[in-house]
């Protein structure tokens, strides 16, 4: 990835954190901070790296441009309460990444089901697919709650679509994991990888239908099976993935993983107590979120960006160690205190910036 391109990703994953504290500071009675927080990072930013990956060619082709301009346009309009635009774009946005998927594999899923196809690409189709599909559904819920009001449930928000655009990046970074894990084929392994990549995708499905029907203890129990196949997947890679450095930051990933499944299992059981409300909870839903987007999703991205470029100069403990302290304690923190938040943007500048541009040691020993 050029330079220009990498600065360019890294600005936008930096403005994605600040908008995070924007609404926090300085809030506006019709406009939802939130969306540009989600959106910069999750669908703009991410949503491109996938399609960059997908063609593999190190640039950004005229399609992949496209999508990544509308999806600035989408965040935008998503961001001012315009529908009718994020409706048309959200349309188009969905065609192309489509037209990536089918190219790349088919227009059905098949691959899901072959034991031939390896489990990485497994993922990666499936990122494509919950990127199209993501679109499509979040086009459905605006289309009803602001014009048809054929639905009416308390969880049925655009804010929990709009959240669903994390889960693309997810996968496509199970999608890089497993390409670096031995044995991927019909041994035991292999069979573990395959019923991970299963519980992994029918879980995340289910438990956000039961997030739309507030059914309590199912969502436990697929919480609780989450938190097993996220364990296991970091069981197989420690153990059988290959050693590179790119290892350490997604280890590093998968525990930031294991967190957000921690600290989902503790909220339900906050919303299942007397005395719950939405107030005293919000530091837990800041920490899983910052934990899921800046930590999980920042380290698979990061990867992806330098994937040609390892190994890189850096000294990876710091970085790590400097990366959990930003998106585990200052980030969360700096929503309630203003001070704490700066320190959390320079945290998140510099981990940021040491993962975009830390020198190719190739480079340095010519």
């Amino acid at each position: 990835m050029n330079p220009m391109l990498k600065l360019f990703f890294a600005v936008m994953m930096i403005m994605a954190l600040i908008f995070g504290y924007a609404g926090v500071y300085f809030p506006l009675e019709q406009y939802d901070f939130e969306r540009l927080h989600i959106f910069l990072f999750n669908l703009c930013t991410g949503g491109t790296i996938i399609l960059y990956f997908t063609e593999g060619t190190g640039r950004l082709s005229p399609r992949t441009i496209t999508f990544l301009v509308a999806s600035l346009f989408y965040a935008l309009f998503a961001f001012l309460n315009i529908y009718p635009m994020v409706i048309f774009i959200s349309l188009g946005l969905a065609s192309i990444v489509e037209s990536f998927r089918i190219e790349r594999f088919s227009l059905l899923p098949w691959n899901f089901f072959s034991l031939k196809e390896s489990v990485s690409a497994k993922f990666h189709q499936a990122s494509l697919l919950c990127l199209s599909i993501g679109l499509f559904m979040s086009t459905a819920i605006i289309i009803n709650n602001e014009y048809l009001h054929v639905l009416t449930m308390e969880k049925l928000v655009l804010n929990t679509f709009f959240l669903g655009f994390s889960f693309p990046l997810s996968l496509i970074t199970l999608s890089v994991i497993f390409s670096m894990i031995r044995q991927n084929g019909a041994s035991r392994t292999g069979i573990l990888s395959v019923i991970c990549f299963w519980t992994i995708n029918l879980g995340v499905i289910i438990f956000f239908v039961f997030i739309l029907f507030e059914r309590f203890y199912p969502q436990i129990a697929v919480t609780l099976t989450l938190f097993v196949a996220v364990s296991t997947v970091l069981v197989l890679y420690v153990r059988y993935g290959r050693k590179m450095q790119q290892k350490e930051f997604l280890s590093s990933g998968i525990g930031f993983l294991i967190v957000t499944a921690i600290s989902g299992i503790v909220y339900i059981f906050y919303q299942m107590s007397p005395g719950y409300t939405h107030e005293n909870t919000r530091w837990l839903l800041r920490l899983h979120t910052f934990a899921s987007l800046y930590g999980w999703n920042l380290c698979g991205l990061a990867v992806i960006c330098r994937f040609r470029d390892f190994p890189i100069r850096l000294h990876s403990g710091v970085v790590i160690a400097v990366h959990w302290l930003t998106a585990l304690i200052l980030a969360p923190l700096g929503t309630t205190y203003a001070l704490i938040s700066i320190l959390a943007v320079m945290g998140y500048i510099f981990i940021v910036f040491t993962l975009f541009f830390s020198k190719d040691k190739r480079a340095l020993n010519e």
